[in-house]
């Protein structure tokens, strides 16, 4: 199984068709690095062709270093639309996280999973069916996924998050959050782990529930989330453990207390928007 440490590079320009039409909620996630020589890339959603051979481009975002700035436009019959410019947050030669989540009247991008922009839709959504990526830089994932999800979050997890699988979760802690809480739970409702970060009490609590009894918490290590800036989690079930990673760290290990094959739904709970759920 591939784990939350493993990189991969993916050739550069890298082209794409979309299998499925954007949806509103979803977002790309994207992860790479540049090089000391770094002066532009560029990311863009096409229509009909992943180049600029004409069609139709609803968002070019080009990051540039050689300016200074991160430049979002469109071109759309023809022409270039009116540029949107911000000074560009990335460093050359450190890795970059950019994100980029659609809604129904604008993209709103995420830079190293702080907002940076928004961008008002200038074509339609749904004209969209290709995407690029192009410059000078090291391209390690592309992720799409997420919809719009309820918060509190309830789901069953069809065949279950046995000892080969595991839970990604992306998501942000609302910016005046208290408290969060993601539980894991057995076909009886018992919580077979529960996972609570608490801003208030500067604490992460681990713990469990079985017969309506809570067990030993467990509280050990800082508080690897911050109010307003999104996260990417993992849970891992491994045989005598949950494994918790944080964007990318390592960050806790929980012994199971109960039978590891037993977990038939997920919680979540409290001051957070949810974008994005996935088993593995």
């Amino acid at each position: 199984m591939t784990t939350v440490t493993d990189v991969k590079t993916y050739p550069i320009p890298y082209r794409s068709q979309l299998q499925e039409k954007i949806e509103p909620g979803q977002t790309v996630i994207i992860k790479g690095s540049t090089i000391e020589e770094s002066q532009r890339f560029t990311v863009n959603f096409h229509c009909v062709s992943p180049d600029f051979s004409g069609n139709d481009v609803p968002l070019h975002m080009s990051v540039r270093f050689d300016e200074g700035k991160i430049v979002l436009n469109s071109f759309a019959s023809g022409e270039w639309g009116k540029e949107d410019r911000k000074s560009n947050p990335f460093k050359k030669g450190e890795p970059f996280d950019i994100r980029i989540r659609a809604h129904d009247d604008k993209f709103v991008i995420f830079c190293d999973q702080k907002e940076f922009k928004e961008f008002e839709h200038r074509l339609p959504l749904t004209s969209i069916t290709h995407m690029s990526i192009d410059g000078d830089l090291y391209l390690n994932s592309v992720h799409w996924g997420g919809k719009y999800y309820p918060v509190p979050y309830e789901s069953g997890i069809a065949g279950g998050l046995g000892t080969d699988k595991s839970l990604h979760i992306f998501a942000t802690p609302e910016k005046k959050g208290k408290r969060f809480n993601i539980n894991l739970l057995k076909r009886n409702g018992d919580i077979c782990f529960h996972f609570n970060p608490r801003f208030d009490e500067k604490a992460v609590i681990r713990n469990s529930l079985q017969a309506g009894e809570w067990g030993n918490e467990e509280r050990e290590g800082k508080v690897p989330f911050e109010k307003g800036i999104g996260f990417d989690m993992v849970i891992q079930n491994e045989p005598y453990a949950f494994q918790v990673w944080v964007n990318g760290e390592r960050f806790c290990t929980f012994a199971h207390r109960t039978d590891p094959n037993d977990i038939s739904g997920l919680q979540i709970q409290g001051d957070l928007e949810l974008t994005g759920i996935q088993i593995s």
